[in-house]
C-alpha cells in the first residue's frame, strides 16, 4: 500500500507539473502575442502620422506658392520648387511632373520635391528602402534629408499625378487636379510581414476655379 501511495503521490506531482508548464506556456504565447499586436497598432498609428505629414507638405508647397506668386497664380499654383519662371508661363513647363518624391527641406527652411530616377522598385527592395528611409532628425522629427541622424524602419514615397476633369487631353491647367499619395511601408520586428499604408488627397487651384 506505501508502495502505491509513494506511485500515486510521484503520478500527481507530474501531472500538476505538466499543468503548471502547459499553463505558463499558454500565457507566455498570449502575452507575446498580445505584444506583437501592440507594436503592429503603434507602427500602423505611427506609419499613417507619417503618410498625414507629407500629404499636408504638398498642400503647403501649394500655399506657399500661392503667397510667392500670387500674381500668376493659375500659372504657378503647382510649381515645382518655386521656380520664379512659372510666372507668365502658359505651357506650364515649371509644373510638378507627374512621378515619385521624396521631400527635403532645403537652406531657406523650405519644402522641396527630389524626384527619383526609378519608380518600378518593389516596396520590400532594399534598394527601394535605402532610397526612401524616413529618418529622426536630432530633435526627433521624421525626415527624409541625408543630415539626419537615426533610421526608424520605415519608408515614405509620395506619388503625383494629375486627373484630367474634362477630358480635354491637352493639359490644360485649369482643368488638371493634382492627386497625391502618400505611401508609407515598413517590416514587422521579426521581418517576416510586409505593411504599408496609402494616404489621398486631391488637391486643385480652387483660388481660379
Amino acid at each position: 500500500m506505501k508502495s502505491n501511495k509513494s506511485w500515486t503521490t510521484i503520478i500527481e506531482a507530474i501531472i500538476a507539473m505538466f499543468i503548471i508548464i502547459v499553463w505558463t506556456i499558454w500565457v507566455y504565447t498570449i502575452y507575446a502575442k498580445s505584444q506583437k499586436i501592440s507594436i503592429s497598432v503603434e507602427n500602423r498609428v505611427k506609419a499613417i502620422s507619417i503618410a498625414r505629414e507629407w500629404i499636408e507638405v504638398i498642400q503647403n508647397i501649394r500655399d506657399t506658392n500661392w503667397v510667392l506668386f500670387w500674381a500668376d497664380s493659375k500659372n504657378c499654383w503647382n510649381v515645382k520648387d518655386y521656380e520664379i519662371n512659372c510666372l507668365w508661363d502658359n505651357v506650364w513647363t515649371h509644373k510638378i511632373p507627374a512621378w515619385s518624391y521624396k521631400i527635403i527641406k532645403d537652406v531657406d527652411n523650405r519644402w522641396k520635391l527630389i524626384d527619383l530616377t526609378s519608380t518600378t522598385w518593389n516596396y520590400d527592395d532594399q534598394t527601394f528602402r535605402d532610397t526612401f528611409v524616413v529618418n529622426v532628425d536630432a530633435d526627433w522629427l521624421y525626415t527624409q534629408s541625408w543630415w539626419a541622424q537615426f533610421k526608424p524602419l520605415f519608408t515614405r514615397k509620395i506619388e503625383i499625378s494629375y486627373i484630367d476633369t474634362n477630358s480635354s487631353g491637352n493639359g490644360e491647367k485649369l482643368d488638371e487636379k493634382m492627386l497625391v499619395k502618400s505611401i508609407v511601408s515598413w517590416w514587422d520586428n521579426s521581418k517576416v510581414w510586409f505593411y504599408t499604408v496609402t494616404l489621398e488627397n486631391l488637391l486643385t487651384n480652387w483660388k481660379e476655379d
